[in-house]
């Protein structure tokens, strides 16, 4: 019983500088857990050269290339497709697409969608499927020939998820298509890739 009472006296700040440390180890590990998720969102958005910011004139420039490479049978923007590719611009910017086709066996076309769940994806989209005024290519439901394309200038105006989409046949189901998306919390434009993608334009 003597031998008792000593180790319960000493009890009580036991456990006081365990719990002290175990707070301290949690906190430096959300900490840590904070600064990797800062780190890797820092990675995730890109700057690449095909878009250009002009921040004083809130205008962005985003050149696109169909059939960029062999990615996905060539049916890809800038060697993306399937949503592996999102481009982010603030509300309120100037959106210039300059819109050209590489791929010499099929033509191609790119226009602003909504996004479409898996099982309504559509065969063909033309103007009628356009989610923003102005925003798509000449000929959107039939596409433009190699080496060909066009400009397309529009306001990003209702912040939400948007779709870059190639409306000639069966193309958009064959997976081209990309994510566009207007950030109400963006202060510049950016790319963000998909872990794990196919390499693309860089």
């Amino acid at each position: 019983m003597r031998l008792a009472a000593p180790v319960l006296a000493g009890a009580a700040p036991l456990q006081e500088w365990l719990s002290s440390m175990l707070a301290k180890g949690a906190a430096a590990a959300a900490l840590f857990f904070l600064l990797l998720l800062a780190a890797a969102r820092a990675q995730s958005e890109l700057h690449p050269s095909w878009l250009q910011a002009d921040a004083g004139a809130k205008k962005v420039r985003i050149d696109i290339v169909a059939g960029w490479n062999a990615n996905n049978g060539a049916l890809n923007f800038n060697g993306y497709f399937t949503g592996d590719m999102m481009v982010v611009v603030p509300v309120g910017w100037t959106v210039e697409v300059d819109f050209k086709n590489n791929d010499a066996m099929l033509p191609h076309s790119l226009l602003v969608t909504k996004p479409y769940p898996p099982d309504h994806v559509p065969e063909i989209a033309g103007v009628n499927e356009v989610a923003i005024p102005r925003a798509y290519t000449d000929n959107p439901d039939q596409g433009i020939p190699a080496p060909k394309g066009d400009k397309v200038s529009f306001k990003a105006q209702a912040p939400g998820d948007y779709w870059f989409f190639c409306g000639a046949p069966g193309h958009g189901l064959g997976g081209m298509w990309t994510k566009f998306k207007i950030d109400a919390a963006a202060s510049a434009p950016s790319v963000t890739i998909t872990q794990g993608a196919e390499a693309g334009r860089p």
